[in-house]
């Protein structure tokens, strides 16, 4: 399988925002022109004709101006009265239980430990134990580097409840397996600046005819958040509010590219981008902060050998030109993390890897004269 046909050189791996080609960067210069205007409502909706398609859905796929947390509090307020439960494995999916705290739902949590995937019979259990009205989870946790299995869980939650399943896809939307309507999601979100490689500022979602009836059922919904509004307006070929129109031109044409390149291709790629780091991590004394069987296919969290400040490494990298990210929360001072998403590929990857080399053994050399 061939690698995307950009010849850009890829430098940057930060584990989100990703690199943006220069052709999705320059349709965002496209003239500017009303949100209400019969042009822009026609450029929208064919748009939202190929949304679908990357969230591998026959329903509805809005678009949001802002960030997923966005939508992450939108799904709370929209579709949940009382009781929620928020499963957590890092940084990411314990912001689903601050914003289901901040929003003055009765919340629980079931926790696995960072660097471990979620356990579907885990989630069975607290279900048994008690009933509600959504569970959030998120399927790759960006600051450990987990994908957790979100088929699987999403199956017991089905076996052992009439709860929304809300998936923050935010890190493998376009670069991992997501199948929306297979796996029974109700609310799958994703910003577009990870692995649909567009700039930060859209998230796209979808709502499925169970959670918009459940939503039917909460009286204070909120007007920014309210998700029935988001899709109501979308089915009219617009927006509850001003949207960032250039970045929706950025979305139409990474849209060219990610179909082009297909879904199923794209995936291959990213597993193969994921394999090639852990093979390269073993022979370099790197070791993986996520369980084996629990790897993200877009972000690898690695420690590095012992002794050597992850910071050295990503500082290294910079006065070489490449960029890549720290460690997040807990584990900012003990990893160092190399996003390969997006339109990254495997050759980017090879040039990123020789230069990493090449940082360590400079790290090392300077640690064996001290």
């Amino acid at each position: 399988m061939s690698d995307p046909k950009s010849t850009e050189t890829i430098k940057f791996f930060l584990p989100g925002p990703s690199y943006v080609l220069e052709e999705v960067r320059q349709a965002m210069t496209r003239p500017m022109v009303g949100h209400r205007s019969a042009g822009f409502k026609t450029f929208y909706e064919e748009m939202s004709k190929r949304l679908p398609a990357l969230l591998r859905t026959s329903g509805d796929v809005m678009v949001a101006t802002g960030s997923s947390t966005l939508i992450m509090e939108s799904a709370v307020v929209s579709c949940v009265s009382q009781n929620v439960l928020n499963l957590t494995c890092g940084a990411f999916s314990e912001r689903w239980h601050s914003i289901s705290k901040a929003c003055g739902k009765s919340a629980d949590k079931v926790s696995a430990p960072w660097g471990e995937a979620l356990d579907p019979e885990v989630v069975r259990a607290a279900l048994q134990r008690k009933k509600y009205e959504a569970v959030t989870l998120v399927h790759n946790e960006t600051s450990t580097g987990v994908l957790s299995p979100i088929a699987e869980i999403a199956k017991v939650i089905r076996e052992e409840s009439d709860a929304l399943i809300i998936v923050d896809t935010v890190s493998s939307l376009g670069g991992a397996r997501v199948e929306t309507d297979d796996w029974g999601l109700d609310v799958v979100l994703a910003g577009t600046q990870k692995a649909i490689a567009v700039p930060p500022g859209l998230t796209v979602f979808t709502l499925s005819d169970r959670a918009a009836a459940q939503a039917e059922k909460v009286p204070h919904r909120g007007f920014y958040t309210d998700l029935l509004r988001y899709r109501d307006r979308h089915r009219e070929g617009g927006f509850i509010t001003t949207p960032g129109i250039p970045l929706l031109y950025a979305l139409d044409r990474a849209l060219d590219v990610i179909l082009g390149e297909g879904m199923e291709a794209r995936w291959a790629r990213h597993e193969r981008l994921s394999k090639r780091t852990a093979q390269w991590a073993a022979t370099r004394g790197c070791v993986y902060a996520s369980a084996p069987e629990a790897r993200s296919v877009t972000v690898s969290c690695l420690r590095p050998p012992e002794g050597i400040d992850p910071q050295a490494i990503v500082k290294g990298l910079a006065k070489r030109g490449y960029t890549i990210g720290g460690g997040y929360g807990d584990w900012k001072p003990t990893t160092f993390r190399i996003g390969h998403m997006g339109e990254v590929r495997e050759s980017d990857l090879e040039a990123l890897l020789i230069e990493t080399d090449q940082v360590l053994e400079e790290v090392m050399a300077s640690l064996a004269v001290l």
